[in-house]
């Protein structure tokens, strides 16, 4: 029997830098509408079958809107499930308070222990002088935080495609590691119990009289 696997991605960063853009991108592939909830928090569906697990997935992407700079303000239950994180920023500044609040913020309040990051700087036809400064700090943290990175532009349509393959490469990493503890968890109780039952068998042993 096929399963559906949920994963939820949040859209992160400060006022300004493309998220809606990009959210609204990534939306023209998907097959179901815009919901939003009473926090004004829009999000969507997108199905994706993963004939290798026997799964389908849905990636459910949420965009915070305009509570970017009140962070206090963002309802932690968007914030504690993500399994994708895609952090977006759009010049030197902002992907400091990437590095330095929205990261962070996403990591002290998360409850998944390995929730999977994407690192997007949008605007790249802006970059300017500072191109090579944002690429070499890109890459960079995209590393110490075992991220994807990528440079992209909503208004030249430049690299989009590859934000939601991202996605989908995440979402199935996640899931194969899921599996993977699951299986040596498994693997650990299967080994203790045959353990319990050898040192059982080897107690009764010792304790058996013959007449």
């Amino acid at each position: 029997m096929e399963i559906d696997k949920k994963i939820n991605v949040i859209i992160l960063g400060d006022k300004g830098v493309g998220k809606t853009s990009i959210f609204n991108i990534i939306k023209e592939k998907a097959s179901t509408d815009i919901i939003t909830d009473i926090n004004d928090i829009d999000s969507f569906i997108i199905k994706v079958n993963y004939e290798k697990k026997n799964t389908t997935i849905s990636l459910n992407i949420k965009d915070i809107k305009n509570q970017e700079n009140f962070k206090g303000n963002i309802p932690l239950q968007y914030i504690r499930n993500n399994h994708i994180v895609l952090l977006v920023f759009s010049n030197i500044e902002t992907l400091n308070n990437i590095k330095e609040h929205w990261y962070k913020f996403n990591k002290e309040n998360t409850n998944i222990e390995n929730s999977k990051y994407i690192l997007i700087g949008n605007k790249s036809d802006l970059f300017g002088d500072e191109r090579d400064e944002i690429v070499k700090q890109g890459n960079k943290f995209a590393e110490e935080i075992d991220a994807h990175f990528i440079t992209c532009s909503v208004i030249s349509k430049d690299n989009l495609d590859n934000i939601e393959r991202y996605i989908i490469t995440e979402a199935k990493r996640f899931i194969e590691e899921e599996d993977k503890k699951l299986n040596e968890k498994k693997n650990n109780i299967e080994l203790k119990e045959e353990n319990e039952d050898e040192n059982e068998n080897n107690y009764d042993n010792r304790n058996c009289c013959f007449c």
